[in-house]
């Protein structure tokens, strides 16, 4: 039990310093840039549920986002579905679909819900918010992110060292 923990902390802190390599290495945090720098088709379909998908064909990366996402949500599950990319591009060639987007359980999703919350939220956007005594609902708002992507971060930070109380422990279908 106490290894299996060990393993995802790791892996975590591997997700936060990724991220931040990324965001210097391509000077950028906006997932509409990374996606054309990285030569990633990005395409608008219409799903029925499903906000997003990754896939690999031909050994060319294209993710799809819904045609009818609100801005600040299409930008968010870009990102999560940009986490897909550096993450389980393997699991994308072959035939990686997400059945339940932003599902905790599931350490394909944690790890792309991780690096989402890491790249669209930085620890100084954090920590103003707190030093302002700004409820993670206010901050969220102020960031235009969902509360749970917030709270991702939050936990994230903690585990790093921080001490932040959490309002709310993310649900696996925050965007569903």
């Amino acid at each position: 039990m106490c290894m299996m923990k060990e393993v995802i902390y790791m892996l975590r802190d591997k997700i936060y310093d990724f991220t931040n390599k990324i965001k210097k290495q391509f000077r950028t945090n906006d997932p509409y840039q990374l996606a054309k720098y990285l030569g990633i088709d990005v395409a608008y379909k219409h799903f029925g549920n499903l906000k997003g998908m990754y896939t690999v064909v031909n050994r060319c990366s294209f993710i799809y986002l819904h045609d009818e996402l609100d801005e600040a949500t299409e930008k968010l599950v870009l990102t999560h579905e940009l986490g897909h990319h550096f993450f389980h591009k393997d699991l994308a060639e072959m035939g990686l679909q997400e059945y339940s987007l932003y599902d905790m359980t599931s350490k394909p999703e944690m790890e792309a819900n991780i690096f989402a919350a890491n790249m669209l939220i930085s620890d100084d956007d954090i920590l103003f918010f707190g030093n302002q005594d700004y409820t993670s609902e206010q901050a969220a708002s102020e960031l235009s992110v969902p509360n749970q992507l917030v709270q991702i971060k939050l936990m994230d930070m903690n585990r790093r060292g921080y001490d932040f109380k959490l309002s709310i422990i993310p649900r696996a279908d925050f965007l569903g």
